[in-house]
């Protein structure tokens, strides 16, 4: 998944994502001066078709745009925001610009009042609430998804944060939706939870690169009893895990990617979410043993990428949830044996 946006991307976020500013964005300052980069090189478009205005690119390769931005520690809602123009685009409603973000909508009440549609209740922990302009997210009404498109403005908004320090806020929704609002969904989508959940896996993948080249060069300059750290036999085979868990994890993300707008997304995307958490746990445990106590302080980088992937753990269903999601899909398959559910490229099983 090479290309000229991700040479494009890669070259934006290596020129201005840096340690200070993703301190400052820890401390509330939302960098607005990157978001602007971000949408004059139209990279928030990726994953809209040409014809609705996007790049018009595979969508594999849209969202390798996450893994970047996750390897580089970008404060910034552009995984959202992607995934929010995508599902815009499909619902057939206006694009906005600015920042965008998604967030689950179960806990939504969607309802007809007279002619019009209204909303009401709570979404917790939304990423980048108070920084976005829209919330968009997925609400039943008789049965059917319809998207919906929040102005932040018009909803209460709690900040509150991840471990991480990036905003994730409580939303209070109570709201008139007019036609540009809202409108049914063209497909039946499960919710956000599955599309959160893809760019999760993504950004964890992307994250868990950067730990671990931060981690294979602080061994081979940390130098103890005379070596460096990376000769003794302890150190080699915390690295080889690392390199091990953040290998599967990629693999398992950008798979789930591969199968965007497929009957097997559902079942791709709990393999990676629930992959990319384990890994997650491994990896920033063994890049800590590594580095010591330096690893820990506010002026090392390597905190800003272990917190994301643990909060990135609990966002969009746990690893337990997606564990659970797998077991119902395997027991739920036509395929004869376990072996061929979990070989079978086509397989979708069941997921609730």
């Amino acid at each position: 998944m090479e290309s000229m946006i991700h040479d494009m991307a890669e070259r934006l976020f290596r020129d201005h994502v840096s340690h200070g500013l993703r301190a400052d964005a820890a401390a509330g300052q939302c960098p607005e001066t990157l978001w602007t980069r971000i949408e004059e090189a139209g990279l928030h478009m990726a994953l809209v078709p040409e014809k609705a205005g996007g790049f018009g690119v595979p969508a594999a390769e849209a969202l390798g745009l996450v893994r970047i931005a996750g390897a580089h520690g970008l404060p910034l809602p552009l995984a959202e925001t992607l995934i929010a123009n995508a599902v815009l685009a499909g619902a057939g409603l206006a694009l906005p610009r600015g920042r965008l973000t998604i967030a689950e909508g179960v806990a939504l009440r969607l309802e007809r009042r007279g002619g019009a549609l209204h909303t009401s209740g709570h979404m917790a922990m939304v990423p980048f609430a108070r920084w976005a302009d829209r919330i968009v997210t997925i609400a039943a009404l008789d049965g059917v998804d319809h998207v919906l498109s929040l102005p932040v403005k018009d909803l209460t908004v709690t900040p509150a944060q991840d471990l991480a320090g990036m905003p994730r806020d409580d939303v209070a929704v109570d709201l008139a939706l007019t036609d540009a609002d809202a409108a049914p969904a063209h497909r039946s989508m499960g919710g956000m939870r599955g599309l959160g959940a893809l760019v999760r896996s993504l950004a964890t993948a992307g994250a868990l690169e950067t730990i671990l080249r931060m981690s294979v060069e602080y061994a081979n300059d940390r130098v103890q009893f005379g070596r460096p750290i990376g000769k003794f036999q302890s150190i080699q085979q915390y690295l080889a895990t690392l390199a091990g868990e953040t290998a599967a994890a990629r693999a398992a993300a950008e798979m789930a990617a591969g199968s965007y707008d497929t009957a097997a997304f559902a079942l791709t995307v709990a393999a990676a979410k629930s992959r990319s958490g384990e890994a997650a746990q491994t990896v920033g445990a063994l890049a800590h043993q590594i580095h010591g106590a330096i690893g820990y302080t506010e002026e090392h980088a390597l905190h800003h990428f272990t917190k994301r992937i643990w909060s990135w753990q609990d966002e969009f269903g746990t690893e337990l949830d997606w564990n659970r999601e797998l077991g119902r899909a395997a027991l739920s398959s036509p395929h004869d044996t376990f072996w061929h559910f979990i070989t079978d490229s086509t397989a979708q099983g069941v997921l609730t």
